[in-house]
């Protein structure tokens, strides 16, 4: 006899969710380190829930020159190959650390999502303008993940809105935009919690058209 137990893992594995074999990967921002911002707290939160957690710590500060192939390879060695099951989440220029990664790296399985937090459209850093949206293949990222939030508050004073909106555009990415928040340098931030999780709770399309209609429903069949 077939154990309720079997059935429903049977069910969770068909869906593709699992949150004990998901992982979700945080990069911080320039400046910062994974003891910072609220990654502490949602590191934990997610733990608590069962995932797992993997927060690489990148050499990234705006006081030195950003080496992105030291970067890459370091995220290598603490990320490993993605697998369908990933969700990554970067904060502000990691975000873009982030994209650098997916468009580096090879891939055999796509993620599940990239969550891209009060990430910046441009700056006036020379030293930095590589990292952004100019300088990446939006057509090719777009396939790098199933999914693209963007996370930004509408009262972002250190990045305003309207590098979100940018980015969702480019991106084709949904977006999640809080009125309040600012620039998520503080300890705790629900929404983040509620984002990663709506996206881990959702069955994924295992087929490619599925979710699209059948033009052909009300077509009789011949016998």
């Amino acid at each position: 006899m077939i154990s309720l137990a079997t059935v429903l893992l049977d069910i969770v594995r068909y869906f593709g969710y699992d949150r004990f074999t998901m992982r979700i990967i945080l990069v911080h921002g320039f400046n910062a380190d994974p003891t910072k911002n609220f990654h502490p707290w949602l590191a934990s939160a997610l733990r608590d829930k069962g995932y797992e957690v993997v927060v690489p710590e990148l050499p990234l500060s705006t006081k030195e020159e950003i080496n992105l192939p030291e970067i890459v390879e370091i995220m290598k060695d603490q990320i490993g190959y993605l697998k369908s099951n990933d969700i990554l989440l970067g904060h502000s220029l990691g975000a873009f650390i982030v994209l650098q990664y997916l468009e580096a790296i090879e891939m055999t399985e796509t993620p599940r999502a990239v969550i891209l937090v009060a990430a910046p459209w441009s700056v006036s850093r020379p030293e930095l303008r590589r990292l952004f949206i100019a300088d990446l293949d939006a057509e090719v990222l777009m396939w790098k993940a199933r999914e693209y939030v963007i996370v930004h508050a509408r009262d972002d004073e250190m990045v305003p809105f309207e590098h979100g909106e940018k980015l969702a555009v480019q991106l084709k990415a949904r977006l999640v935009a809080p009125a309040n928040g600012g620039h998520f340098m503080d300890a705790k931030y629900p929404v983040l919690l509620e984002t990663i999780e709506e996206i881990a709770n959702r069955p994924f399309e295992f087929a490619p058209g599925m979710s699209l209609e059948d033009d052909y429903t009300d077509i009789q069949t011949l016998l």
